[in-house]
């Protein structure tokens, strides 16, 4: 285009190169906005109107209620994931004739529980714990009671520890068995 209206114009001196700098740049912005007429605009910033007080209160509220609901989205969590533990780790108690009946101590009343006398010695040394599981008493390791008891200290049972006699006390050379059956 050595020939081009510009080319000719500037030669005879009528304009600069300045002038068809200027025009240039003029032909890429209208180019530009012809290629971005078709998309959205940006709205200018509005500020919003000052909330009315009950705008204030239904957002209160509909936080309060966000709060309840994730409350128990958790609890429902929580509850899923200790019956997975109890399920996957709990100690299976198959029912024999020879089981003997454990005693223990759930929300100030007494449960019972049908154990061999292995399993029964092993609940009165530590070794297993007792866990409910909707109402259902089963056993399980002390690491997996120590998980449970993390996410939800009232379902495993603590099992009275013993206790040291008082120097005063006038019965304290007769211990009392711990299979004595009431």
């Amino acid at each position: 285009m050595g020939n081009s209206l510009q080319d000719q114009l500037l030669k005879a001196g009528l304009i600069d190169q300045k002038k068809i700098d200027e025009a240039e740049k003029q032909k890429r912005r209208q180019a530009a906005e012809k290629k971005n007429a078709g998309k959205k605009k940006k709205a200018p910033r509005v500020e919003r109107p000052q909330p009315t007080p009950e705008q204030l209160e239904k957002a209160a509220r509909d936080r309060e209620l966000e709060q309840q609901r994730a409350e128990v989205r958790r609890q429902r969590e929580v509850a899923a994931q200790v019956r997975q533990l109890v399920r996957d780790n709990r100690i299976p108690r198959p029912e024999r004739d020879d089981d003997i009946a454990f005693h223990f101590d759930n929300k100030g009343k007494v449960k019972r529980l049908m154990v061999s006398a292995d399993v029964h010695s092993k609940i009165s040394a530590g070794q297993l714990k007792i866990v409910n599981d909707n109402g259902v008493f089963e056993l399980v390791k002390p690491a997996v009671a120590d998980k449970i008891r993390a996410r939800n200290p009232s379902l495993v049972i603590d099992l009275p520890e013993e206790q040291k006699a008082d120097a005063d006390d006038p019965y304290a050379d007769f211990k009392v068995p711990d299979d004595l059956m009431w």
